[in-house]
C-alpha cells in the first residue's frame, strides 16, 4: 500500500487528536508541521516523531513529497492555507468548520474545482455508526419523503473560552463549533436538500452574564471576551419544500433543546437512541436499533483520516464533497445574517461551481 505524505498546518489541540489516530497507521506518514508558532511546531513535531518543521506554511508546501495536507488551525484560518495547498497541487483535509464564513467556504470550494485536488471536510459524524446505521435506513426508503426534521447540538453549561470565543479567530460561535455536527446529520440523512430561506435568533446572553461553573475547570472564559454567539435557532426552508429547526447552544437554563427527529411520509426517525416509528398491521411500533457500537478514543480521527488518504491513492472523489458541505455553511450564514435583522426569514443563494 503506497503511503500518503502528508504535512500538518496548525499544531494546535486538534492537530493532536489528528495526529494521535495516525500513529501507527501504515497507510498515512506524516512528514512535516508548520505553525506561526514555531515553539508550537517543534514540540509536536519531537512529539509524534514528526522530521520536519516549519514556521512559515508556504514553505511545507513547497517540498514535491508532500502530496496533502491537513488544515488544523482555528477557523478564520482556514480559507488561506486551504486554497494555497490547492493551488500548490496539494489534496487538503480541513477541520470542521469548514469555514467561518460563506464567502471563505465558497472561495475554498472554487479552488477545489479548478484544481482537480480533493478538499474534504474533517466530519467525524460521517464515520459514526449512529448515523452510518440511520443513513441505511433512510437509503432503504423507509422513512418515505422527510418533509420535517428537528437537529439539535447543546450543552448546558459549556461555553469552551480560548479562540472559540473571539470573532478575530473563530468567526462565529456555536452555530459553527457544535452545531455544525447536528446540521450535518440532518444534511446528510435529509439527501442533501438546497436551502432556500433561514429565519433565526443568535445571542450570547449568558455568557456574557453566568458565572463559570466551580468544579469545571475545561470551561473558563472572560465575559468581556466573548464577540460570537453562544446560542442559535434557526428554521430552514428547502426548495422541495421540506424544513428544518436547527438548534444548538453552548449555554442554557435547560436539560435538553430536544431529540434529534426526522419525520417522513411512511415513518419518522430518531437518531438518539436511533428508533424508527412506523405502522404495521395496523398497529403502531416502535423499532430501537440496538447494537450499534461506540466509537472509542479517536477512533472517528483515524477513520476519516484513513478515508481521505484512500480517495488519494484510487483517485476517487472526496468522501464528503465540498459542494455538498458548503451548505451548512449557506445555513449558518443565513442564521447569522436573519438574526442582525431581528429575525427576518432571509433568502439564501447556495453557490455554483
Amino acid at each position: 500500500m503506497r503511503k500518503i505524505r502528508v504535512g500538518f498546518i496548525g499544531a494546535g489541540g486538534i492537530a493532536q487528536a489528528h495526529l494521535r489516530a495516525l500513529q501507527n497507521q501504515e497507510s498515512i506518514e506524516v512528514v512535516a508541521v508548520a505553525d506561526i508558532s514555531r515553539e508550537r511546531a517543534e514540540q509536536t513535531a519531537q512529539r509524534w516523531g514528526i522530521p520536519h518543521v516549519y514556521e512559515d506554511y508556504h514553505e511545507m508546501l513547497a517540498k514535491e513529497d508532500i502530496e496533502a495536507v491537513n488544515v488544523c488551525t482555528f477557523n478564520q484560518a482556514h480559507r488561506q492555507p486551504t486554497v494555497d495547498a490547492l493551488y500548490a497541487g496539494k489534496h487538503v483535509l480541513v477541520e470542521k468548520p469548514m469555514a467561518a464564513t460563506l464567502e471563505d467556504a465558497t472561495a475554498m470550494t472554487r479552488a477545489a474545482f479548478e484544481t482537480g485536488k480533493i478538499l474534504m471536510v474533517a466530519m467525524k459524524n460521517l464515520f459514526a455508526p449512529h448515523i452510518v446505521a440511520a443513513k441505511s435506513i433512510v437509503d432503504t426508503g423507509k422513512l418515505g419523503d422527510i418533509y420535517y426534521a428537528e437537529t439539535v447540538a447543546s450543552r448546558r453549561k459549556g461555553n469552551p473560552g480560548r479562540t472559540f470565543i473571539k470573532k478575530e479567530t473563530a468567526g462565529i460561535g456555536a452555530t459553527a463549533d457544535i452545531g455544525v455536527y447536528c446540521l450535518f446529520d440532518a444534511l446528510y440523512l435529509m439527501g442533501w436538500p438546497k436551502p432556500i430561506s433561514v429565519s433565526g435568533i443568535a445571542n450570547n446572553y449568558l455568557s456574557k452574564l453566568s458565572e463559570p461553573l466551580l468544579y469545571t475547570p475545561w470551561a473558563r472564559w472572560n465575559p468581556e471576551d466573548v464577540t460570537v454567539e453562544d446560542f442559535g435557532v434557526a428554521w430552514v426552508r428547502f426548495e422541495n419544500g421540506a424544513v428544518l429547526v436547527f438548534k444548538t447552544c453552548w449555554m442554557m437554563h435547560m436539560d435538553t433543546l430536544g431529540p434529534t427527529f426526522f419525520l417522513g411520509t411512511k415513518a419518522g426517525l430518531k437518531l438518539e437512541p436511533l428508533t424508527v416509528f412506523h405502522q404495521e398491521a395496523g398497529v403502531l411500533v416502535n423499532s430501537v436499533i440496538e447494537g450499534i457500537p461506540t466509537p472509542q478514543g479517536d477512533e472517528l480521527f483515524r477513520l476519516e483520516n484513513l478515508a481521505f488518504a484512500e480517495a488519494i491513492r484510487e483517485g476517487k472523489p472526496s468522501p464528503l464533497p465540498p459542494e455538498k458541505m458548503i451548505l451548512t455553511n449557506v445555513i449558518i450564514q443565513g442564521l447569522i445574517d436573519s438574526a442582525a435583522v431581528g429575525g427576518r426569514e432571509v433568502a439564501v443563494n447556495v453557490p455554483t461551481f
